[in-house]
């Protein structure tokens, strides 16, 4: 029982969270707070009394900072601040979207092939391998051909093809904590399958599958930003990340603010999820 009870604070890896946050570097904190900051702004932008994010004002073009332009205004006299803001929202919830859809597909499957092992390991780790065979930009840009869907969709589409990552992942470990004692025992005592997966491994699988969704995250957001660019995700004039820095690009070298802002808040929030992503491995080494 003893070597038993000493296996679960490995796999309880949330109840370590408040010693977590004391030893993490200010860096980390930074980077959470920015992140943290962009949830708000995803949530709170309907509400805000900004102005609308199409709303032109011809006769105010690329007007400089202004106490009712706190960034000013872009080439169709656009307030930039509420655009940004928008921006934001519209990429955020699109990876939130494809990180949802990614972990929905993967995590029960992931789970189910670690687990299980055999033949349905086999099947679904073949299926993975040639999902990921192929590049996720090249079969979403296929299935926007295909079904001609809005962002969301694409973003659905896009949380399936990163679901083989996700799966992965817990597949891995799953495999690991299935042999701990903890799990042994469990199975010795009568506990049913399903108990075995929700009560003792999901634990274990948490930390692993937070970080992998920190990063698909923020890749999720740079490929919105590169289909919108490229013009076949959010049409203009919706506001989004993408959308911001390609309606700018021309500007680049009369009015830079234009587009360097955008692009960098784009970069800082992925370079924050990044960091939160890193934070958290690093704890799992120690």
């Amino acid at each position: 029982m003893t070597e038993i009870v000493g296996t679960l604070p490995s796999v309880q890896p949330v109840g370590r969270t408040r010693s977590r946050v004391g030893r993490r570097p200010l860096v980390v904190v930074v980077a959470g707070s920015y992140v943290a900051l962009a949830v708000l702004v995803t949530v709170l932008v309907p509400f805000l009394p900004i102005h609308g994010p199409n709303e032109q004002d011809l006769a105010n073009t690329l007007a400089p900072i202004t106490g009712s332009h706190w960034l000013g205004t872009d080439d169709l006299g656009r307030d930039l601040l509420s655009r940004l803001l928008w921006g934001v929202h519209t990429s955020f919830l699109a990876g939130l979207t494809a990180v949802g859809v990614a972990m929905l597909v993967g995590l029960p499957l992931g789970l189910l092939a670690g687990y299980l092992g055999g033949w349905v390991d086999q099947v679904l780790s073949r299926l993975a391998d040639v999902v990921l065979a192929v590049p996720a930009l090249i079969l979403l840009l296929a299935a926007q051909t295909a079904l001609d869907t809005g962002i969301q969709g694409q973003m659905a589409v896009l949380g399936g093809i990163f679901a083989p990552r996700v799966l992965r992942v817990v597949r891995a470990e799953t495999m690991r904590l299935s042999r701990a004692p903890f799990v042994l025992a469990g199975r010795m005592s009568g506990c049913s399958h399903s108990r075995i997966l929700g009560r003792y491994l999901m634990p274990g699988v948490r930390a692993q599958l937070v970080v992998q969704l920190s990063y698909l995250l923020g890749l999720a957001m740079v490929i919105e930003a590169g289909i919108s660019f490229l013009g076949v995700g959010v049409k203009p004039p919706e506001a989004s990340l993408g959308t911001l820095l390609i309606g700018a690009s021309g500007l680049l070298s009369s009015e830079p603010r234009v587009v360097l802002v955008p692009a960098a808040v784009l970069t800082l929030l992925i370079l924050s999820l990044n960091l939160f992503g890193d934070s958290l491995t690093e704890e799992r080494k120690k």
